[in-house]
């Protein structure tokens, strides 16, 4: 009876091919299998990481402002300096931090003194598609305004 060699054997067993091919492919599986899974929370984890915040704005009038080197935000509309308002800004932003963030830079932008919130909306939504909790961004609108100069009235 002849000898047979492993490549024989394996032919035998219905195998085409025996040797580092197979380790091989085995290897480059545990890689795919690996890079999936990284692939998958990136996708996630992305827009999370760029903030997905964005900045509308909409002027009252025609009139325009010279940038101002600070900006208050302010979450009621109580002042007891006369105002006038130069526009409307909607910001979205993932923290409350970055919302308040993206209003300053806005209105200094701008020109005006302050930033009015008038509403504010933040959700939490159940994905079932890729099963946990996701936080969806804060949505937010302010009124822009500039300071009436009340020393040249008088």
């Amino acid at each position: 009876m002849a000898r047979m060699n492993s490549t024989d054997e394996a032919r035998q067993k219905g195998c085409q091919r025996t040797g580092p091919l197979p380790a091989r492919r085995e290897r480059l599986g545990m890689k795919n299998k690996y890079l999936n899974k990284l692939l998958s929370v990136t996708a996630i984890a992305f827009p999370l990481l760029l903030g997905c915040s964005s900045i509308k704005y909409l002027r009252s009038s025609s009139e325009t402002y010279p940038p101002t080197s600070s900006a208050e935000v302010y979450y009621s509309e109580r002042t007891d300096r006369p105002y006038i308002e130069i526009g409307t800004i909607k910001v979205k932003a993932h923290s409350e931090t970055g919302m308040l963030e993206k209003f300053k830079q806005k209105a200094k932008q701008i020109g005006a003194d302050a930033v009015f919130i008038k509403s504010m909306e933040n959700q939490l939504r159940f994905d079932t598609n890729i099963w946990f909790l996701v936080v969806a961004p804060i949505r937010a609108e302010g009124v822009a305004i500039k300071f009436k100069d009340t020393s040249l009235e008088k």
